[in-house]
């Protein structure tokens, strides 16, 4: 297999996988610690893979998508973060953690866009009961699904598309900058380690 094409079956897998994280299953295969390795594995780089991984559940796990709370997607912003720095002409992986997490602010409000389009189908099955009809609940809650597998596709080919002006920006930029995104890359798992013992009040 190509890596082109390796690397749009990623997509298509995590754009599926991404359900889990809300919509449906909720089994927390959707997790970073989990899609990372999967995707770093299927591309052959395990290590990178979990690494990223790892990052992203750290910069995530804090705030989870339950109820109405729709924060970050972690899902999008691992998956952007491997399809950008794997495969060929690879982004620099300094450069496609911000990227992927940039990207999982998107899905974030892309998904509340979704979100209240689908308050509308309350009235529409209502309708149909009022009306003595089936209300169709199977086929609507495949087709609300198969819309946002869609648009997580969507964004993750998007980010894909802009893996040449992101390589040419990364090229352009100052030394000082290429050299501080790589010590924020070190540094960022104390960095958010230490905000969530925090957080969890385990030191003060």
């Amino acid at each position: 297999m190509s890596p082109e094409n390796a690397l749009a079956c990623a997509a298509a897998g995590a754009a599926v996988v991404e359900l889990d994280a809300s919509a449906a299953g909720q089994f927390m295969l959707s997790r970073p610690i989990v899609v990372g390795p999967v995707l770093g594995l299927w591309l052959g780089q395990p290590a990178l893979g979990a690494g990223l991984g790892v990052l992203c559940e750290l910069f995530t796990v804090e705030e989870l998508p339950v109820g109405g709370n729709l924060p970050l997607n972690a899902t999008a912003a691992v998956a952007v973060a491997l399809l950008l720095s794997l495969g060929p002409a690879p982004v620099a992986p300094e450069l496609a953690l911000p990227a992927g997490l940039f990207a999982g602010w998107a899905h974030c409000k892309l998904e509340s866009l979704l979100r209240r389009r689908r308050a509308a189908l309350c009235a529409a099955v209502e309708s149909r009961l009022s009306a003595g009809q089936e209300p169709r609940l199977l086929s609507l809650a495949a087709r609300e699904l198969l819309k946002q597998s869609a648009a997580t596709l969507l964004l993750l080919t998007a980010a894909l598309a802009l893996r040449g002006p992101l390589l040419s920006l990364w090229f352009a930029a100052p030394a000082f900058l290429r050299t501080g995104l790589k010590f924020s890359l070190s540094a960022s798992p104390w960095l958010v380690l230490w905000s969530l013992l925090r957080s969890f009040k385990v030191v003060s």
